[in-house]
C-alpha cells in the first residue's frame, strides 16, 4: 500500500490509465471479430455489399489501431503487424 501522496496519486493515475487500455483494445478486438466474420461471409459468396461493409472495417480499424499506438497502448510495431495482417487476409480471399 502506497503511504506517500505521489505514490498514491501514481496509483490513481495508473488506475485510470488502464481503464482506457482496456477500451481500446476491447473495442480492437470487437472490430477484428466484426472483420473475421464479414471475411467468412464474403468468402462463401462475393457480393459488393460485404465487400463494402469489409472496407468500412478496415478505415475503421485502422483508425483505432493508428490512435492506440498514439496513445502508446500498443507498440508501434505490433499496430503496423496487425494492419498488415487484415490487409493481407483479405487479399488471399480476393486472390482465390
Amino acid at each position: 500500500m502506497a503511504n506517500i501522496k505521489s505514490a498514491k496519486k501514481k496509483v490513481r493515475v495508473g488506475r485510470r490509465n488502464a481503464k482506457i487500455n482496456k477500451s481500446y483494445k476491447s473495442s480492437i478486438k470487437t472490430l477484428l471479430k466484426r472483420y473475421r466474420q464479414n471475411l467468412k461471409d464474403f468468402a462463401t459468396n462475393r457480393d459488393e455489399k460485404t465487400l463494402q461493409t469489409l472496407q468500412t472495417l478496415i478505415s475503421s480499424l485502422y483508425s483505432r489501431i493508428d490512435k492506440a499506438a498514439k496513445k502508446k497502448v500498443f507498440h508501434i510495431n505490433k499496430a503496423a503487424r496487425q494492419k498488415s495482417r487484415i490487409v493481407s487476409s483479405l487479399k488471399k480471399i480476393i486472390s482465390v
